[in-house]
């Protein structure tokens, strides 16, 4: 592409209306400075003084977060919280981004899925992050919230140009019904682009969009997952699950970039770029598929998605410490420095 093609293409995501289904929580940064820790009278710790919070929406939020940094016409999201602080915290901080939080579904005797993060510093300028405390439910959604999630699915497709799916909980919001209605909007047009953690191979007629692990989990079983494979390994094994799940496949591989399968053959390949350290690859699967989906629902070429939303990923993993979003203007100033 060129740098005009480029900003054509971004300029066109202003017209373009997204949703997002599937597994929200809110990300909890806590900052202690263990400079001012005191042992304490009652135990025998240092305890972390927190200095400073942030809040950002996590897993199926950030994928909406990036989507609303692009600056699209609408963006709006359909999950599950539960009455608590956590799931307050949630709806503010996506309305905060200019997302329609309207779909948000609090459902009683749950609470809402969360990832706390403590951050040390100290005397040097390194920053550690402790052990993650994590909420994320373990129980299923109930019959009435998901007959509420089929509902707004339905709406949904009257209204949208695209949808991007993120499964990522054991328990989460995109149930067997959930798959069937997906498969069932795709096959009626929709553009439905699916991020699973572990039940990617389950889905069938969309764009399933794994990254080098699901990929390998989903073909060859859990054993396998943590493998090193060679690039025709996957390849091949990309091949596979596009035919199994009669579904498009857009593999991420990190630093070796993307390719794109459809009907068991491979569609297209596109590099990624060399991007120096410092980096944070957490959210960096959330901006790809928010950029991708959103990119190809305003009628981009697939290969011309992939590309913008890597320079978007290369965005947001030099963004240290936080779940980042990439924004057109950041995108652009990446393409320009890729190609000096």
């Amino acid at each position: 592409m060129t740098a005009s093609e480029v900003k054509s293409a971004l300029d066109a995501l202003g017209s373009a209306r997204m949703g997002v289904v599937g597994d929200f929580c809110v990300d909890i940064y806590w900052y202690a400075d263990m400079k001012l820790s005191e042992l304490s009278r009652e135990t025998p710790h240092f305890p972390l003084p927190v200095v400073e919070e942030r809040f950002s929406p996590g897993a199926a939020g950030n994928v909406a977060a990036n989507l609303a940094a692009l600056e699209l016409c609408r963006v709006e999201v359909c999950g599950v919280a539960g009455p608590d602080w956590r799931g307050a915290l949630l709806t503010q901080s996506l309305e905060r981004c200019g997302v329609d939080a309207s779909g948000l579904i609090v459902e009683d005797g749950r609470f809402t899925n969360a990832y706390c993060k403590p951050m040390r510093a100290g005397i040097s300028d390194v920053v550690y992050e402790d052990p993650r405390i994590d909420f994320a439910t373990r129980r299923l959604i109930s019959p009435e919230t998901e007959e509420r999630v089929l509902s707004w699915l339905e709406g949904a497709a009257g209204r949208l140009d695209g949808l991007c799916v993120c499964d990522q909980l054991a328990h989460g919001v995109i149930t067997p019904r959930v798959r069937e209605k997906l498969s069932e909007l795709a096959q009626r047009g929709l553009l439905v682009t699916v991020d699973s953690r572990y039940r990617v191979g389950e889905f069938r007629g969309v764009t399933i969009k794994p990254n080098e692990v699901e990929c390998r989990r989903a073909v060859r079983g859990e054993d396998s997952a943590y493998a090193e494979t060679s690039e025709v390994a996957l390849t091949n094994d990309a091949c596979e699950l596009s035919v199994r799940t009669s579904s498009n496949v857009l593999l991420t591989m990190g630093r070796r970039g993307s390719a794109y399968f459809s009907g068991g053959k491979l569609y297209a390949r596109v590099q990624a770029h060399e991007v120096p350290p410092p980096i944070d690859f957490c959210g960096a699967g959330d901006t790809y598929l928010s950029a991708f989906s959103a990119l190809a629902a305003s009628g981009a070429q697939v290969d011309e998605a992939m590309y913008i939303a890597g320079l978007a990923s290369e965005v947001t993993i030099k963004k240290v410490g936080v779940t980042g979003t990439a924004t057109r203007e950041e995108i652009l100033r990446r393409d320009a420095e890729v190609r000096s």
